[in-house]
């Protein structure tokens, strides 16, 4: 059993417990640190959209399309689908020659309550582009026009499209990707199962580019140069990713459904993995902070000004504080 990495206090009495994995490596794959199985297999989720948006780069769509830096950013974001994504995600689409419903992702509301209840207040409604993950659906439709590959229809597992990004993970993990379980994710793209440790590998890679021939060290420099200079694109207003990225502009961190969280470190050259067991984004948030602190990626002042996502206070319906969310004791 996985230990309990956060807990929920109400009072002084622990309310809620959350267990997890958390696997952080060198960029040769060196295991620095882990808690619990990091072997057991996970679903990445939206997590790894950084390592899925390298062949957009590589392929040579990016160029010859002129993507933004902000473009990149959103073709790695889970974004909350406020007015400036939208903007960067229409001029993008628009230069491409795409339509919205082109998109094969669902349609959805802004993950954004505030832009999502004005939507609502001015008549708009679910669409397409207002997805979260519309902006890795616009970079899949950009690398298939690009390779002149059908474009109804590359959202399947068996598109090129979703095949580069598989090729590039077995590469950057050393696990054959194609061989493991997988099934659709909440956009509709697949979404694969790996252990957490050959997640963290395939991170860690981004740590020392330099290992790489030209084209894919290019790739990896941009994807993180691109989530750095907008770190407001990859997620947006009240989310722990944004937060983190502005209190350290040299980090990228990315969150994925079910308690997942990634971080690349170049500067500490270090990558981090980790998984709640129960999916819970509060406890995916307070682990991702624990482990920075711990391995020294984030100073004591940054951690400390990032508690609101860190180690919150629970507020009640009238604002009252009942409780906090914190570390557990493995962390000391």
């Amino acid at each position: 059993m996985n230990p309990v990495l956060i807990e929920i206090f109400r009072n002084e009495l622990v309310e809620s417990r959350h267990r997890g994995a958390v696997v952080a490596v060198n960029s040769q794959g060196k295991t620095l640190f882990e808690l619990g199985d990091i072997n057991a297999l996970v679903f990445p989720r939206s997590s790894l959209k950084p390592i899925q948006t390298l062949p957009l780069l590589e392929s040579g769509a990016a160029e010859h399309f002129a993507l933004s830096s902000a473009e990149i950013a959103l073709a790695c974001a889970s974004h909350n689908a406020e007015t400036a994504h939208q903007q960067v995600l229409n001029d993008w689409m628009s230069r491409v020659g795409l339509q919205p419903d082109q998109l094969e992702c669902g349609p959805s509301l802004p993950l954004h309550e505030t832009t999502a209840h004005q939507l609502l207040r001015d008549g708009g409604e679910a669409a397409r582009h207002l997805h979260n993950c519309s902006g890795k659906h616009t970079g899949m439709l950009t690398l298939a026009r690009y390779l002149d590959q059908p474009l109804p229809g590359y959202s399947s597992y068996e598109h090129a499209t979703q095949g580069s990004w598989m090729d590039v993970l077995t590469e950057l993990s050393g696990l054959d990707v194609r061989q493991m379980p997988w099934d659709r994710d909440g956009c509709g793209m697949p979404a694969v199962a790996m252990p957490l440790l050959a997640f963290a590998k395939a991170l860690g890679c981004f740590c020392d580019p330099g290992r790489y021939a030209a084209t894919r060290a290019s790739a990896m420099q941009r994807v993180l140069s691109a989530m750095n200079e907008h770190p407001q694109m990859v997620a947006g207003t009240d989310r722990c990713c944004t937060a983190t990225m502005r209190a350290h502009p040299s980090l990228v961190v990315k969150t994925g459904a079910e308690g997942v969280f990634a971080a690349i470190a170049p500067e500490s050259g270090i990558a981090i993995a980790l998984k709640i067991d129960d999916g819970a984004t509060r406890a995916a948030d307070a682990a991702l902070g624990a482990v920075l602190r711990k391995l020294g990626v984030l100073s004591a002042a940054q951690y400390n000004d990032l508690k609101p996502w860190y180690a919150p206070e629970v507020r009640n319906s009238q604002d009252y504080v009942t409780g906090r969310i914190v570390p557990s004791a493995v962390w000391s």
